[in-house]
């Protein structure tokens, strides 16, 4: 009975974090037969042991005699149950391939704290496999989402037999790209901690703990329990499996600046990039998944350090997906090499024969493959989507060289121009009230409205229209610009076709009533009216988010003083788009977006549950030149090559 639950228990916890799985079956069949040893017994240095499962290719009924490079899966989702195929593809082309149960998780034995550990357990396991009597010495390791941050956990240690990484879909600090974004609590992680609590040790050994936390983190109740944070220890189901409330507490509500708590390699592994070895990463991430940013961030960073073979891509997918529909748009496939998970798998295959076993010839593709969003015709399909197309771009760099940032200030009236504005004092206010949230709609993590009994994998890009959260938040159906509490500028019609692609961030001039508030901005490409959509349709590109008291240091925050007004900078989710001629730019600033952030009650203080309602202040003027900066990449054969695969 206990195997059969913890493998249901693992499908709860796929639902909620995974977007999709491993196929079932590999469209490119392997030339060897697979054995497997299970549940190896691997000894950390402290002397816990982690259950292993070693795929090794066969012939004849017997395993290969020479040495093999190894690719390592560490998992917290059983390895026995998620992407069994995922690791036997690689074992039916040719390598020792080798699925782990972290710590705690399933087999293995130990206490689980969510990626703590993982550093030096990442490290004691490469460095095992490299002497396993089937390996050549050789490693590289793969995985999304989890499986991708314990790529990162293992290179803080330096370990010298890792040769190549396959991040996808992982963050490279905890604090900065996942749980904390600007300082505002990202609320997806603290969901996933729910669901993998689920089927934690404690929860198998108490099935009223399981059916608690199920239904605390399942639809309506995860948000109606969203709406009373800060938790406290004690006061929630999770009281129950003690070990992931100690997570939730101290990753969520108890080490709220960027203290010593983050700079551990389990968590700042960004501060840790020195450490690094020098190896090839294929850096892996869709435009509406979680982690644009720090992928986009980090294969910068490592390119900047002077490091070789770092490829870059990013697709027009949500969280672990390869399809080209998201949300309510449908993207197409012009010019992909990427089409699905086997065409992913195929790549990881070249990419490990290339670095793994010397095939110089293996295709690996451009350094740098990235989806260039928009184009289309902007009608809508049979299945009710919006094309809004794009194609790919094959290149060298990230950003393309060309791109340059664009400032597009914010003008009197609602406009949105690369102009400065010329009036000596001119601003906006509107009223934030944190019982009546903005919904987050367009890249929200957190499943919600027509997705709330799916997971996220719907949340994708999504007219600007309000959906339901809350009672009270919000007014379900109703344009999200015409709320009194968003502030919308945006261009004219455009003349002809803008493209963008990198880095984009937010300047602005603010001010308020309240010692803290959030300000939040949305970039937006604006159709026009149409026969398919009437209204038009507010395709949204990016957004980013800062948390006032953090506008200074993310170690020592500061409160506001009233009418006091400041400069803030803060980065949006990099993208690359073409906004067509007769669309607008626009952007939308505002003061929440729940539940992808919670909800900031304007008073400074983190730990209370007391409200305040705060008029904040957005200046435009020519002392205070509040602007959005677009990577602005021109069209034409000069700003970078198109590159279509026939």
């Amino acid at each position: 009975m206990r195997t059969v639950r913890t493998i249901a228990g693992v499908a709860v916890a796929v639902l909620l974090w995974a977007d999709g799985n491993p196929p079932a079956q590999a469209a490119q069949p392997g030339e060897y037969q697979v054995g497997v040893e299970r549940n190896v017994r691997v000894r950390m240095r402290d002397g816990v042991h982690l259950a292993t499962d070693v795929y090794y290719p066969m012939e004849n009924g017997r395993p290969l005699q020479q040495k093999l490079p190894a690719v390592l899966m560490r998992t917290p989702y059983n390895k026995a149950a998620w992407g069994v195929a995922y690791t036997r593809f690689f074992a039916e082309h040719g390598y020792l391939s080798v699925a782990q149960d972290c710590r705690g998780r399933f087999e293995s034995e130990g206490e689980f704290f969510p990626f703590v550990d993982d550093p030096e357990d990442g490290y004691d396991t490469i460095e095992w496999l490299a002497r396993h009597p089937m390996c050549d010495g050789k490693v590289g390791m793969h995985g999304v989402s989890y499986m991708g941050w314990v790529q990162f956990h293992a290179a803080t240690q330096h370990p010298p037999s890792l040769v190549t990484m396959i991040p996808h879909d992982g963050p490279t600090n905890a604090y900065h790209y996942s749980l904390r974004c600007g300082g505002a609590l990202h609320l997806g992680l603290l969901q996933w901690i729910l669901s993998v609590a689920q089927n934690g040790r404690e929860a198998g050994q108490n099935p009223a703990a399981a059916k608690a936390v199920r239904e605390m983190a399942s639809g309506r109740a995860f948000l109606e329990w969203c709406e009373r944070i800060p938790w406290q220890r004690g006061q929630t189901p999770l009281r129950l499996t003690p070990a992931y409330e100690d997570a939730a507490m101290k990753l969520y509500f108890e080490n709220y600046e960027y203290n010593d708590f983050w700079r551990q390699p389990g968590l700042g592994m960004s501060e840790y990039f020195d450490d690094f070895p020098d190896v090839p990463i294929l850096w892996v991430v869709g435009w509406y998944d979680w982690y644009p940013r720090t992928i986009s961030d980090g294969y910068q960073k490592m390119v900047e350090m002077g490091r070789k073979n770092q490829h870059f891509l990013c697709g027009p997918w949500t969280h672990n997906s390869f399809r080209p529909t998201a949300g309510d748009v449908h993207f197409g496939t012009r010019g992909a090499k990427v089409r699905s998970y086997d065409d992913f798998l195929k790549l990881e295959l070249a990419w490990f024969d290339r670095w793994l076993k010397g095939d110089a010839d293996a295709d690996i593709g451009s350094p740098v493959s990235v989806f260039v969003m928009g184009g289309g015709d902007g009608t809508r399909a049979d299945d009710g989507r919006l094309d809004h197309g794009g194609q790919w771009h094959y290149g060298d760099a990230w950003p393309p060289e060309g791109a340059r940032p664009t400032s597009f200030h914010l003008q009197p009236g609602g406009a949105l121009s690369p102009s400065e504005p010329p009036e000596r004092s001119a601003s906006t206010t509107y009223t934030y009230d944190p019982r009546n949230t903005v919904s987050s709609n367009g890249r929200c993590i957190v499943a919600y409205a027509p997705e709330i009994t799916r997971g996220f994998s719907g949340m994708g890009p999504r007219d600007q229209i309000e959906l339901a959260t809350l009672p009270g938040h919000g007014t379900p159906g109703r344009p999200i610009a015409e709320r009194p509490d968003v502030l919308v500028f945006q261009t004219a019609p455009l003349s002809e076709d803008v493209r963008i692609a990198g880095d984009v961030r937010a300047v602005l001039w603010v001010s308020s009533d309240a010692p803290d508030t959030d300000f939040y901005v949305k970039l937006i490409d604006v159709y026009p009216s149409s026969d398919d959509y009437p209204n038009g349709y507010a395709f949204p590109v990016s957004e980013g988010i800062l948390r006032a008291r953090y506008r200074g240091s993310w170690e020592e925050p500061r409160p506001m003083r009233p009418g006091e007004v400041y400069r803030i900078e803060f980065p949006l989710e990099p993208s690359a788009n073409l906004f067509k001629a007769g669309h607008r730019i626009r952007i939308d600033v505002t003061s929440s977006s729940f539940p992808n952030f919670d909800v900031n009650r304007n008073t400074g203080d983190p730990n209370g549950r007391t409200w305040r309602v705060a008029r904040n202040t957005i200046h435009h003027d020519a002392e205070h030149p509040s602007a959005i900066v677009l990577p602005i990449w021109p069209l034409g054969e000069m700003a970078g090559k198109q590159v279509e695969p026939p």
